[in-house]
C-alpha cells in the first residue's frame, strides 16, 4: 500500500454518517458490574495475524473484521474473517458498492451489528477490486447467512476517559476507528507518541484490540506492517480531531464486561 493510494480515501470520510456516530449510547461505566470489574494488566494481540490490504481501499474491512475476530476470540474462537466481505458489505450500506472508493466506520459498524462477517475461507481475498460477478459471489445470500454467526451484539461511543477505555477493551470490547492519515504517523519504533495530521491527508481505518501494561493501546494496521502502540496522549489527540470517527463494539447487548482472559484456552496454553 502506497501513500499515493492512501490519499484517494481508503476510509470514506466524506460519506461518514456523523449523525449515527453522535447518536451512539455511552458505555454504561457507572454500572456496578463495571465498577467491580478488574481488567487484565496486559492484553496482547499476538493471536491477530499481520494483514495486507494490497492495492484495494479495504482498510475499513480489515479493521472491522479484526474487531469482530476479537469479539469471537473473547468468546473462545480464534478465527479469520473475510476482510473483503466486510469491505464490500459496508460499501453496500454506504451506497458506494461498485467502485473502490473506500467505506465508512458507521456503515461498517451497522454491518457488524445487523449482518456480521463470514469467514475468509468462503471468499478469499482478491488482488484488485472485484468486478460485478465476483462481488455478487462474495456478497451471496449464503455468505450473508454465514456472516450472522459472527455479529457484534452492540455498538457504543468510545469512552473519553482513557482508563475507562482500557476497561472497555479489557472487558472484551474492540474499537473500529478512522483517521486522517499522514506519512510517518507510525514511527519506526511502532509507538505513536503524538498525532499531528495537518491538512490534506487521506482517510485510513484501523482498530484497537488490546493494550500493554503501561496503558498504551495495541492497534492493528493493514499495510502489511502489523501491530503498533498508541500512547494515551496520542489517542486523546486522535479523538479530539474533528475528522476522527470511532465506534466501540461489544459481544453482548448491554456492554457488560466479560471475565474472559483467565478462562481463555489460548492464554492458558500460552502461559504453560
Amino acid at each position: 500500500m502506497t501513500d499515493e493510494h492512501l490519499m484517494t480515501g481508503d476510509w470514506a470520510q466524506e460519506s461518514e454518517d456523523y449523525d449515527f456516530l453522535s447518536a451512539l449510547p455511552p458505555v454504561p461505566m457507572d454500572d456496578e458490574i463495571w465498577k467491580a470489574f478488574q481488567r487484565p494488566a496486559d492484553i496482547d494481540i499476538d493471536w491477530h495475524h499481520t494483514e495486507n490490504q494490497g492495492s484495494i481501499g479495504s482498510c475499513q474491512g480489515h479493521s472491522l473484521s479484526s474487531v469482530l475476530e476479537r469479539l469471537a476470540f473473547v468468546g473462545g474462537d480464534k478465527i479469520q474473517l473475510s476482510e473483503i466481505f466486510a469491505y464490500l458489505g459496508t460499501q453496500k450500506i454506504d451506497g458506494l458498492l461498485g467502485s473502490d472508493r473506500g467505506s465508512t466506520i458507521s456503515g461498517g459498524c451497522k454491518l457488524a451489528v445487523d449482518v456480521g462477517c463470514c469467514l475468509e475461507s468462503l471468499t478469499g481475498y482478491p488482488r484488485s477490486y472485484p468486478g460485478r460477478a465476483e462481488r455478487e459471489r462474495i456478497l451471496s445470500g449464503s455468505n450473508y447467512e454465514a456472516a450472522a454467526i459472527y455479529k457484534a451484539k452492540s455498538a457504543w461511543k468510545v469512552p473519553d476517559d482513557h482508563n475507562a477505555l482500557l476497561d472497555f477493551i479489557g472487558g472484551g470490547g474492540g474499537v473500529n476507528f478512522g483517521i486522517t492519515w499522514y506519512s510517518g504517523m507510525i514511527p519506526r519504533d511502532r509507538i505513536v507518541q503524538s498525532y499531528n495530521p495537518g491538512r490534506g491527508g487521506g482517510g485510513h481505518a484501523m482498530c484497537i484490540l488490546g493494550y500493554d501494561s503501561e496503558g498504551n493501546l495495541r492497534a492493528a494496521n493493514s499495510h502489511s506492517d502489523g501491530p503498533y502502540l498508541i500512547t494515551a496522549k496520542a489517542w486523546h489527540q486522535i479523538m479530539q480531531s474533528r475528522s476522527t470517527a470511532a465506534i466501540g463494539l461489544m459481544g453482548n447487548p448491554e456492554a457488560k464486561p466479560v471475565n474472559w482472559y483467565e478462562n481463555s484456552p489460548y492464554y492458558k496454553i500460552k502461559e504453560k
